[in-house]
């Protein structure tokens, strides 16, 4: 292989030592593409990993100043570990690293000695070029993972354009098992480029968007709060809530060209194995599932994967409920807000004072238990938590497990909040 473009490793400079800069939507977008949860990172001692996600979602949801996350490279391992794939591969940690060129200094590793923040080079991904490349060398995406010793995921990901720069040690294992010149499929970064255009994608931005802000949580609250609860899902006996979004009120430019053309549709033969369309749930919802791996139901967005076609089988994981409290000075009660800015409040029923740990009596009548382990359970429910400063955030995810019927017109979802069924609505494409 001719490599043509310049390397230059902070990484190999500092032999792994140091705190490196981290990018916040890489790690959102890695942490949704494997399916992680925060109690897995605890449970398995990996406390680098949850620091990772955790200041992850802080940048996300603008609870800091820092642009970058600052870690070591054993707590980017320790977050990666959890990338294990079925062929027992692991996403190179240095993936999460952000481009040199988009580093300005002025965010260090400590504020007192003020100790540049590492980087990687890397370098744009032409995913087209790739897709081609992998072809003509007569390899499957499977192949060409095992080949490379990447998580097939990966290989998934860089192929849709959802993963639009890699570091130049990765380009440089794609290359040799294609065979193919760097310049082929690679191009180096624009020293004039903008990290908010060269180095996030508009896919990256989906991905992460249902990650909600402070304001972002307000805003929704006002225009939907008094709407009756979203998917059908039973949230704490009508504590929690989401927005129904009838069809009528679905923005045309929402529904995504995942056919070709809506004549070609009159037969219920062209919706087997199809997920992507849009769909009335059983509870008046509207849903819209697109073909690049998202679905929307107003302003709220989803991420979905296949997990055994032939069997109809998806996962398709929501925005999590947020729950923001505060312990009261005598270790009895809990008080703050959830996403929405609704109320929520619980009162200890047994554990000591000074910290979460104990079971307690939410507002909704639902007794939970606050385990050591970051996990929170009740009844179905269950979650994680963790401390900030002065406050103690409780995360409900929503991911729901889908079945397809064989004919592709009807599916059934669970979570743990509670099931509901939903009938595709074949005659979207023509609004």
């Amino acid at each position: 292989m001719t490599n043509s473009l310049e390397t230059n490793h902070t990484t190999d400079k500092q032999n792994g030592a140091g705190y490196y800069a981290v990018d916040a939507k890489r790690v959102i977008q890695v942490f949704e593409l494997f399916q992680m949860r925060p109690s897995h990172f605890s449970a398995n001692g990996k406390a680098g990993a949850q620091s990772v996600y955790y200041d992850a979602r802080k940048i996300i949801q603008n609870r800091t100043n820092n642009k970058w996350g600052h870690h070591t490279h054993g707590a980017i391992k320790d977050f990666c570990h959890f990338t294990q794939s079925e062929n027992r591969t692991i996403l190179p940690w240095q993936e999460l690293i952000e481009h040199q060129g988009f580093y300005d200094g002025k965010e260090g590793a400590g504020r007192r000695t003020g100790n540049l923040l590492l980087t990687e080079n890397r370098l744009n991904l032409k995913h087209e070029s790739m897709i081609l490349a992998r072809q003509q060398c007569e390899l499957s995406q499977q192949q060409l993972a095992e080949k490379a010793a990447l998580p097939l995921q990966f290989i998934e990901v860089m192929e849709t354009g959802n993963w639009p720069t890699v570091t130049v040690t990765t380009a440089s294992i794609i290359t040799d098992v294609l065979g193919i010149d760097e310049n082929t499929i690679f191009t180096k970064i624009s020293d004039t480029a903008e990290r908010n255009t060269s180095d996030t994608s508009s896919d990256d931005t989906k991905i992460v968007s249902h990650v909600p802000t402070t304001t972002d949580s307000r805003t929704m609250n006002k225009a939907w709060l008094l709407a009756l609860p979203v998917v059908g899902f039973v949230f704490w006996a009508g504590y929690q809530s989401y927005p129904v979004r009838k069809s009528s009120e679905i923005n045309p430019e929402q529904v995504s060209d995942y056919q070709n053309d809506a004549s070609d549709h009159n037969s219920s033969e062209s919706f087997v194995n199809t997920l992507s369309g849009c769909w009335n749930w059983s509870n008046g919802t509207y849903i819209v599932i697109n073909a690049d791996g998202t679905a929307n139901n107003g302003p709220f967005i989803a991420t979905w994967k296949v997990v055994d076609t032939n069997k109809g089988h998806y996962t398709m994981i929501w925005p999590s409920f947020i729950d923001t409290l505060t312990l009261s000075e005598d270790g009895t009660m809990l008080s703050g807000n959830n996403t929405f800015n609704l109320p929520v409040t619980a009162t200890r029923k047994t554990g000591v004072a000074t910290d979460l740990n104990g079971t307690w009596l939410w507002s909704s009548g639902i007794t939970m238990e606050v385990r050591p382990d970051s996990t929170i359970r009740g009844g179905s429910l269950s979650g994680t938590w963790y401390k900030t400063e002065n406050s103690w955030v409780i995360e409900w995810p929503l991911v729901d497990s889908v079945i397809l019927s064989a004919d592709g017109l009807n599916l059934s979802t669970k979570n743990q909040f509670g099931s509901v069924t939903a009938k595709r609505d074949v005659n979207c494409r023509k609004k």
